[in-house]
């Protein structure tokens, strides 16, 4: 101790070298460490797992405990990296039980955006620590990147950054190197999810075609043989490897096939509005504009490895906006955004050399107050940390150790008599709700992890081939209320989306107990013999049509519950460019209302065949007995364009063909 109290501390400060380079690694340390600790203080507050994003994080991880790998095993819009993620996060709590590990899973995902963000500041050499800590504040400030999945956005960036370090690179070594960390986080990047392969893939190629023209190097465009050659082997290396370890992997490019289908799927069933104001969103395009034209000027005013770095993140930031075109709610426009707000915190210091340029600057700064989750929330969930409510300590055990069994009213209405029996027998919650395997501690089933994902026949098929196989060894379905949790529109009914699933699970599933259940949801089981459903044709007369709306008369009226529609939706907006919108139905009674919904095309331009059914949700369950079943009688149906903007394809045709009603005695009027 006294040897210890000798010690001149001054002095041996003085001696530490604590140039730029220490100043950025200590900003980078200082916020990063911030930022797990509002992470860890976010991760404490109640999350509904019944919600889309959790729905898919706990199968993920349920399933992986299984042994099944997303995109060998089952589709879902996350791939292996993600399905990893979360289980890592599973497997680090006491239990291990997904169900339980939602928080943890939460807070290693956020966790795992405060890494990737500091990683790519430091491999960026030609970021200061100025505009480091202008970064992290407009993060903190914004909230830009405390969701889940915004690790997406900043594995995005980081592979811009990678691309960037190709094109500074001093030797062909050092640049192939590079490269090929480019190819293979591109892939890690894919095994995310498919649609941030795509966008980092294009937006790194761009990034060094660019690098190669700013520094007139023309070796970089080799680079861009290195990069996708070692992203096009490593896809090859995954899709033999999922071959040779599943026996139910089927074509060799099974995994990437199933994958642009879910994407094709999106795009056709998942379209929202766009949500933003007008105001807010020509705000955010002016500041857009004023950050990609810097850095437009950055390539001729500024050292070419500077222009370089600029290049590859807007090539990143105007991929991204991409995934606002087709799912337009204000949480995903922030997201897309999102990199355009990081490189306009990178312009800070450049602009700033210049009066005109920083007055235009802080200009936008102003602008940018209209961001959509602009608060203090962040300071104010460090400051409680700070202050211990609640303290670190506690806060870490809560989400490793503390247990969050599923609600007691669920469970006790999915206990058999015969549950003794049947506890390995595989379970699936259709149409959501992939939670309650996990809270039922049952194996876990799941052809299509989303499966209002599943909107496109081949995944469809999919689905139909696995639960085929899967009822042979044993399978129940929890079968939930269709709650609209679903963005697009509430009146979307799953049987809607995927009419080959229900019909599948119509046919050849039944209820086991049609009591009703305060929480909506209900044990189904394979059918001794498949059911034969009768078909009875509904004929209708037309009072009035146009291209893209009318009303239909039927001959006489019905109490038909459930009701098979061949429809064919037309559009002069190229669908697979623009989000397809789709048609709004409404079925009447002498006028009376009955019931309201919406149809999305699944075959765009193509007839196609769907369901729909005017019961309310919570009898819906009813059409898997043998009836009766109370309807209410109808004999009008009104149909007309869904609204759209921009940025959709408005139907302009629209051709209601036949209408069926599938079991017609099963059907009574409602007293």
């Amino acid at each position: 101790m006294s040897k210890l109290l000798k010690i001149d501390f001054p002095s041996l400060l003085h001696r530490i070298p604590f140039g730029p380079r220490q100043g950025k690694i200590a900003v980078v340390l200082i916020f990063s460490l911030c930022w797990l600790s509002i992470v860890l203080v976010r991760s404490q507050v109640a999350r509904d797992p019944a919600a889309l994003d959790a729905s898919s994080l706990l199968g993920l991880a349920s399933a992986l405990q299984q042994g099944a790998i997303s995109g060998r095993d089952f589709q879902s819009m996350y791939g292996p990296a993600a399905q990893i993620l979360a289980w890592i996060a599973t497997m680090a709590t006491t239990t291990r039980s997904a169900l339980d590990a939602y928080g943890m899973i939460t807070f290693v995902f956020c966790a795992a955006s405060a890494l990737i963000a500091a990683v790519m500041l430091l491999i960026c050499d030609r970021i200061s620590w100025q505009q480091c800590a202008i970064f992290y504040a407009f993060s903190i400030l914004l909230n830009l990147f405390f969701d889940v999945f915004d690790v997406r956005t900043l594995l995005l960036l980081l592979n811009a950054a990678f691309a960037y370090r190709t094109i500074a690179a001093e030797t062909v070594p050092r640049q192939t190197a590079w490269a090929t960390a480019s190819g293979l986080l591109c892939f890690v990047s894919q095994l995310v999810s498919l649609e941030l392969g795509i966008c980092a893939a294009i937006a790194v190629v761009c990034g060094l075609i660019a690098g190669s023209a700013l520094t007139r190097n023309a070796v970089v465009l080799l680079e861009v043989e290195v990069f996708v050659a070692t992203l096009a082997a490593a896809n090859l290396g995954l899709v033999v490897l999922f071959k040779l370890t599943s026996s139910s992997y089927g074509l060799l490019f099974d995994y990437h096939s199933y994958a642009f289908e879910i994407l094709r799927g999106f795009h056709n069933s998942m379209g929202t509005l766009w949500a933003l104001s007008l105001v807010k969103t020509l705000v955010l395009l002016v500041v857009s504009l004023y950050v990609l034209s810097m850095c437009v000027v950055a390539a001729w005013g500024s050292d070419a490895l500077d222009a370089s770095l600029l290049a590859c993140f807007a090539f990143a930031a105007v991929m991204w906006l991409k995934t606002a075109l087709v799912s337009s709610d204000i949480s995903q426009i922030a997201s897309a955004f999102a990199p355009m707000i990081v490189i306009f915190s990178l312009l800070a210091t450049i602009e700033w050399s210049f009066l005109h340029r920083r007055i235009a600057w802080f200009a936008a700064c102003v602008l940018i107050l209209v961001w959509p989750s602009l608060n203090l929330s962040a300071p104010l969930d460090l400051l409680k940390l700070m202050r211990g409510e609640p303290s670190a300590k506690t806060s870490i055990r809560n989400i490793y150790a503390t247990p969050k069994p599923m609600d007691a009213s669920l469970q006790a209405s999915l206990v058999t008599p015969d549950l003794a029996d049947r506890r390995q027998v595989s379970i699936l919650a259709f149409p959501y709700d992939n939670y309650i395997s996990a809270g039922l501690r049952r194996p876990f089933f799941a052809p299509v992890l989303e499966s209002y994902a599943a909107s496109t026949e081949p995944l469809e098929r999919y689905y139909v081939r696995a639960l085929n196989s899967q009822r042979r060894s044993g399978l129940e379905i929890v079968y939930g209320l269709d709650k609209g949790l679903v963005p697009p529109v509430g009146g979307l009914q799953a049987i809607t989306r995927s009419p080959i699933v229900f019909e599948y699970l119509y046919k050849n599933f039944e209820i086991v107990n049609s009591e009703e259940h305060a929480d909506g949801h209900y044990i189904l089981r394979p059918r001794r013999q498949p059911r034969d459903a009768a078909m009875e044709t509904m004929r209708f007369s037309i009072l009035q049509q146009v291209v893209d709306s009318g009303t239909l008369k039927l001959k006489a009226p019905s109490t038909c519950g459930l009701v098979q529609l061949e429809i064919r939706i037309g559009y002069t907006k190229n669908p697979r460019i623009f989000r397809p919108s789709g048609m709004e139905l409404k079925i009447t009674n002498s006028n009376q209302f009955v019931w309201q919904g919406f149809v999305r095309p699944l075959a765009p331009d193509e007839a196609f065949v769907t369901y729909i059914s005017p019961l309310p949700p919570r009898a819906f369950h009813k059409v898997f007995g043998e009836g009766p079943v109370q309807s209410m009688e109808w004999d009008k149906v009104e149909y007309h364009a869904s609204t759209a903007d921009l940025l959709g394809s408005p139907a302009t045709r629209i051709d209601i063909t036949a209408i069926r009603c599938v079991d017609p005695a099963k059907f009574v009027k409602a007293e």
